[in-house]
């Protein structure tokens, strides 16, 4: 980790580039901490708009199109193509009503997509540190606000609660698992390119908070995601030498002290905090039955005896009967409309919203971008395809189980993969050497 490219006097553009970017693409928990914690500015919905909007401002460049950098043309042309495609469709053929947020967040997005057009490629390093520390830092910010949350106690999933009358119960934990897997993903592919022992110490008790904050949360698509990344890394990275060059690496000295900090480390946690431990192994327990009730409910399969319906899932359930019915009528050509139905599934919303063209564009823009994640896992390139590639594989579970494809959440990380995620600039440069791959940062 390069802690000189914090330097605000001399990284200052980049610097500036990277902040507006991260809070684009993960701004909603600093906008909870800062709305719903400490209770400042509006807590509604101008809040969010005013945050986004700052972040545009310090992405803008001196000079509006003077010099554009290329993005990746194939997700460009399927992302840009839908994202007309939904303009359309909420202009025209729009039956719920034209809501101000949603125009909002047109704005958001197509602005988020030209001034990306205007960031150089060699922000990348740059926008990686900067995605690590605020989401380390969202994850902090969260501990201290259940700390300080009367109605939260342990047992409930982890998220910031809204303050804004009408709110959802308890906040919104996905948010909250979503930055733990960012943290994740950004503190390992840091972790792969730094030699010192104590950044490596840092960056490796960051996984582990941010795991931690991941399983409070009890999100099961992001338990999911994990495993995806996990499995992708397994199947197109490891190697058995790998395992053999740790063995002999860790018999150096360096990797020696850094191997007794993390046992001295996990130790005093463990002996200090010994009942945060436990709680984490319940929540995991809780996971365990929530996950027999989604295959209950979704199969009619009762693995265990206190199996009960998953109503989440049996939303799910009804969200596919309504896309069948759909798939056989002749809104199946253009469509119901803009949001018509909410499904929770938005690879199947975006064939009864936006029809078969719709629906192709969507698909086969993820398509591309599973195929392009998939080649950056293979064969790592910069740092932020590196992390938008693993981020990528970890959001493929939502396009089944919650959102819609029309959401932002969704959209800005999209945004960000086209422009960053197989781009030929990072191809060309010199290839990475075995031991900075993202995901095997063995102590060395």
């Amino acid at each position: 980790m390069n802690w000189s490219l914090l330097n605000i006097f001399s990284n200052f553009t980049y610097l500036r580039y990277s902040v507006g970017i991260a809070m684009i693409f993960n701004g909603f928990p600093l906008i909870f901490f800062i709305r719903d914690t400490l209770k400042i500015g509006p807590a509604n919905s101008i809040f969010t708009a005013v945050f986004f909007a700052l972040g545009l401002v310090l992405m803008l460049p001196l000079t509006l199109f003077k010099r554009l950098y290329k993005p990746n043309t194939i997700l460009f042309n399927l992302g840009l193509g839908f994202l007309l495609i939904m303009l359309y469709y909420f202009l025209f053929l729009n039956y719920t009503g034209k809501a101000v947020a949603d125009v909002g967040n047109f704005v958001f997005m197509f602005g988020f997509l030209i001034l990306l057009l205007h960031v150089p490629n060699d922000v990348s390093d740059t926008l990686v540190t900067v995605l690590f520390i605020l989401s380390l830092f969202a994850n902090v910010t969260l501990v201290y606000s259940l700390l300080t949350d009367p109605n939260w106690s342990p047992g409930m999933r982890a998220a910031v609660s809204f303050s804004n009358d009408g709110a959802q119960p308890g906040g919104n934990p996905h948010i909250t698992a979503r930055n733990g897997v960012i943290c994740i993903v950004t503190a390992l592919v840091l972790m792969s390119r730094s030699t010192g022992i104590i950044n490596k110490a840092f960056l490796f008790f960051s996984v582990l908070f941010s795991l931690g904050v991941v399983v409070l949360s009890l999100a099961k698509s992001s338990y999911i995601g994990i495993g995806l990344m996990t499995t992708a890394y397994f199947i197109f990275q490891f190697k058995v030498s790998s395992i053999f060059k740790a063995a002999l690496n860790i018999f150096k000295f360096r990797s020696m002290v850094l191997v007794v900090v993390i046992i001295i480390g996990i130790r005093y946690f463990l002996n200090r905090y010994g009942d945060i431990f436990n709680l984490l192994l319940g929540y995991w327990d809780v996971f365990q039955d929530r996950i027999m009730d989604v295959i209950f409910t979704s199969f009619g399969v009762k693995l265990t005896e206190s199996a009960d319906v998953d109503y989440s899932a049996m939303g799910r359930v009804g969200g596919f009967e309504t896309f069948l019915n759909t798939f056989f009528s002749w809104d199946a050509f253009m469509g119901k409309g803009f949001k018509s139905d909410y499904l929770d599934v938005p690879i199947l919303e975006s064939f009864v919203a936006y029809g078969v063209i719709g629906f192709l564009f969507f698909a086969s823009f993820n398509l591309f971008l599973f195929l392009f994640a998939i080649r950056e896992i293979r064969r790592p390139t910069a740092a932020i395809s590196t992390v938008l590639g693993y981020f990528y594989i970890s959001l493929t579970i939502l396009l089944i189980t919650g959102g819609r494809p029309s959401d932002i959440a969704f959209w800005f990380p999209y945004i960000a993969m086209i422009r960053f995620l197989g781009v030929r600039y990072f191809e060309k440069r010199e290839e990475l050497p075995v031991n900075e791959n993202p995901l095997s940062a063995v102590p060395a």
